[in-house]
């Protein structure tokens, strides 16, 4: 079976539309529809995002059951680019699709491989209670600085590793997705051109911490959408969540001096799809009565 058949049936396994996976993938519906018009697959770097949005692995995606039953054949894998190059050029058509594939889904792993241990790497985060109990997410790492201006840029590109990621907010059950508007809204708002100096600098880096902040938020209220551009993703309306998270300040010589307290509040969007999705935070402010010892 083809790896565009795979996906159509995985579609309809789940009751899943074109546009569904579009909104998931960030792939265009044309291009989707295209797969089964053309009888072609999609391009190897569209394929982790497809599995994602999917719920499938890639050997499911890549390789048909006979493929996946096979078992490996003890061999000398002790070989120069040379003898690869020649067992390859010897290797009948089939053969050579067989290895392409393999290979393909190596760099494939590899790419996931390094994107996991990049996002890892750069989230040093954690969740404690003040002394009434409530929640702070506690950012321990300032990476987006910037003497003068924050560089959004670099905030917009790290946003887009939560793209079709979602989490649950423990207060109310809520299960809040994050979309493909994120990274833009979150970065080039209205509200983020307004900013200055510390609050720029803790809603920067407050990306950090997204996942922790939707976990915690707490106080949820609705608002009507009375924007005609938002007709369709927020077209059920509004939600507005109250948050927290804390942020290191150093000494002159670079240890952390205290943690400040922020409140903030996240913006949310119920969407014709009826799902919720995190579209900004704003009002972020600063306690100045609650400062975290190190």
């Amino acid at each position: 079976m083809n790896i565009y058949e795979k996906i159509f049936d995985r579609l309809t396994e789940l009751h899943m539309s074109q546009i569904e996976l579009s909104r998931r993938t960030g792939i265009a519906t044309s291009t989707i529809s295209d797969w089964r018009k053309k009888k072609i697959n999609p391009q190897a770097d569209k394929l982790v995002a497809i599995c994602k949005a999917l719920d499938m692995s890639l050997v499911d995606l890549l390789c048909n059951g006979d493929e996946k039953e096979e078992k490996v054949v003890q061999t000398d894998y002790m070989l120069d680019e040379r003898q690869i190059v020649e067992v390859f050029r010897m290797a009948d058509n089939e053969t050579k699709r067989r290895l392409l594939r393999y290979f393909e889904l190596v760099e494939i792993c590899n790419q996931i491989n390094e994107n996991n241990i990049s996002k890892k790497n750069k989230r040093n985060v954690s969740v404690i209670q003040d002394i009434d109990g409530n929640n702070i997410v506690v950012i321990n790492d300032i990476i987006f600085k910037g003497k003068r201006s924050i560089n959004w840029k670099d905030v917009r590109e790290y946003l887009k590793n939560y793209i079709g990621d979602f989490y649950t907010i423990a207060s109310t059950g809520d299960i809040v997705y994050i979309g493909l508007d994120l990274p833009n809204e979150y970065s080039g708002s209205k509200y983020t051109h307004s900013i200055k100096g510390t609050n720029a600098k803790a809603k920067a880096n407050a990306a950090q911490g997204i996942p922790e902040l939707i976990e915690i938020a707490v106080g949820k209220h609705f608002r009507e959408n009375t924007e005609a551009k938002h007709w369709r993703n927020a077209k059920f309306g509004w939600y507005r969540y109250d948050s927290r998270f804390a942020l290191p300040v150093y000494d002159e010589v670079g240890e952390i001096e205290r943690y400040n307290v922020f409140h903030t509040s996240l913006i949310v969007r119920h969407s014709e799809d009826k799902k919720l999705y995190l579209y900004d935070i704003l009002d972020i402010k600063k306690e100045t009565s609650n400062p975290i010892e190190p």
